[in-house]
């Protein structure tokens, strides 16, 4: 069970590497036009029905062309890892109703250790937002947690887990 665990853990985190790469990776294709005897390259991307165009300098041609690369790469990887996490998920509700329980946790809380401590603190004030709006105060010990979440101390399971435990909640990670 712990092979599996790890394996969806990796594969989690796989997929959030690939999603965030993909964000910041350019869309489209290069295209070359000879104007007065003279080749031009632009960046070529569609949104919706309209094809848009950036002119690309000589020497971004190669930089550009490997980040076009890359992002296919990753776009034909992460339908894989997806099926893959998908049948992890399958075949542990079939089999053990408190593994499948266990990776539902891990996916809820996966990427919020990443994320640096300014969308961290976002994160915090929206939840402090919520809170109030449902008129439900927030505990000095959640708060505690939260910040050593903030501050790299713990885990966003950790916390996440402890939360549910409080409100008498079982939670198996």
């Amino acid at each position: 069970m712990r092979d599996i665990i790890s394996e969806y853990k990796e594969l989690l985190e796989l997929k959030l590497d690939i999603e965030q790469k993909l964000i910041v990776l350019p869309k489209g294709y290069i295209s070359k036009k000879t104007i007065g005897g003279k080749q031009y390259f632009y960046l070529q991307t569609r949104s919706g029905n309209t094809v848009g165009s950036k002119y690309i300098k000589a020497d971004e041609i190669d930089a550009i062309t490997s980040k076009l690369s890359l992002r296919k790469q990753y776009e034909t990887e992460l339908p894989d890892i997806l099926k893959r996490l998908e049948d992890i998920e399958k075949a542990a509700g079939l089999l053990d109703k408190a593994l499948f329980r266990k990776l539902k946790m891990l996916k809820l809380t996966s990427g919020m250790d990443s994320i640096s401590a300014d969308e961290k603190e976002k994160c915090i004030s929206f939840s402090d937002a919520m809170t109030a709006v449902e008129g439900v105060p927030i505990s000095g010990r959640l708060k505690k947690d939260l910040a050593e979440w903030k501050n790299g101390k713990v885990t966003f399971l950790s916390v996440f887990e402890e939360t549910l435990k409080r409100y008498g909640f079982v939670s198996e990670v």
